[in-house]
């Protein structure tokens, strides 16, 4: 499989890398700067720019799936989630890639009713602006022609990857109870898998191993 990566320079990005490279897979990442990449057999670096249309379709051409795991290093946003999910978008439909996934975070659109009441208080707190953001980007990922995959991570962690680790429909939760965790491993390990399956196409997946 040829995966275009980004934000394969962020924790997650990384272990996403290392995992799908472990597994013989191809990967094109596709980065602002291309030194935080050592060279790796079966890893091509791109240096471009997120919100360029033109730039992305090209570099995307050919692979099999995109996975997203862009993040903020603010909490103020300025609308980048949502032009940079509008942008993937586009890019991918005008690629021909079909398969795209994109890591964004449980608490966001539809998924906040969802949550505990502490975890509510926590997700609409200094996170709010950020989460409102990432839901406009997905509007526009959800009303695309695309095998879309929306992952929601819970609060993560930077532990090894857990037996205990879930991956929860959406549509099919009531209530996920407390403030539960999962590692980022566990989520990159998911993104990988559901990038070469169509098992998740079209549907937002809660990752949580509970507290």
């Amino acid at each position: 499989m040829k995966v275009f990566v980004l934000g394969a320079t962020g924790t997650t990005g990384g272990l996403f890398v290392d995992d799908a490279l472990d597994e013989g897979h191809e990967v094109v990442a596709y980065v602002r700067s291309s030194g935080k990449l050592a060279p790796r057999e079966r890893l091509a670096v791109v240096v471009g720019d997120v919100e360029n249309v033109d730039m992305l379709a090209r570099a995307m051409r050919d692979a099999d799936a995109v996975v997203s795991m862009l993040g903020l290093s603010s909490a103020k946003p300025n609308g980048f989630s949502e032009k940079a999910v509008r942008v993937i978008t586009a890019a991918a439909e005008r690629s021909g890639v079909a398969r795209v996934l994109v890591m964004s975070a449980f608490g966001v659109g539809d998924s906040l009713p969802k949550a505990s009441g502490l975890a509510q208080l926590m997700y609409s707190g200094g996170g709010k602006a950020i989460f409102a953001d990432k839901a406009a980007g997905e509007k526009v990922l959800k009303a695309s022609s695309l095998e879309w995959t929306l992952a929601y991570p819970v609060l993560l962690t930077n532990k090894a990857k857990s037996p205990a680790f879930q991956a929860l429909d959406l549509a099919a939760i009531d209530r996920l109870p407390g403030v539960p965790r999962v590692a980022r491993a566990d989520v990159a390990r998911f993104l990988l898998d559901a990038a070469g399956s169509g098992d998740w196409a079209r549907r937002t997946a809660v990752l949580t191993t509970g507290k």
